[in-house]
């Protein structure tokens, strides 16, 4: 047993604020909110393939088809055009699909933080419910 342990001395070079802690990468609010959109949109799509696998497909086609080409733009223009535009993309599957519907209406919710940083965004990791 060790009998020299001091807390104090022991754990100083822990000394980091959560707070402070940069994870971002030097992303902006709009880019880090785009692409955790996609994210959950990419993983809902996989983990309901097997349970709805033609609304998935359909899905999954319509994304990885998505292409967004604006020019001469900052990110804080950029991201919520595109995340708007993706939603309208997938829209008419949403008419198709309940399962769709149900991802376009999550989906909704995390995309309107970009008008209001301080909103709740859709709080599950996929925007598809069991």
């Amino acid at each position: 047993m060790r009998e020299d342990f001091d807390y104090d001395d022991d754990f100083a070079h822990n000394d980091y604020d959560d707070e402070e802690e940069d994870d971002d990468f030097g992303m902006t609010f709009e880019e880090d909110l785009y692409l955790m959109i996609r994210e959950k949109l990419r993983d809902t799509i996989q983990e309901f393939k097997g349970r709805y696998p033609a609304a998935m497909k359909k899905l999954e086609s319509a994304v990885s088809s998505f292409k967004v080409n604006v020019k001469n733009t900052d990110d804080a223009k950029f991201y919520p055009l595109a995340a708007k535009l993706l939603s309208e993309h997938i829209k008419p599957l949403a008419q198709e699909y309940e399962e769709v519907q149900e991802i376009y209406d999550n989906m909704q919710t995390d995309i309107t933080r970009f008008k209001n940083q301080r909103a709740h965004g859709f709080e599950g990791d996929l925007y598809l419910s069991e």
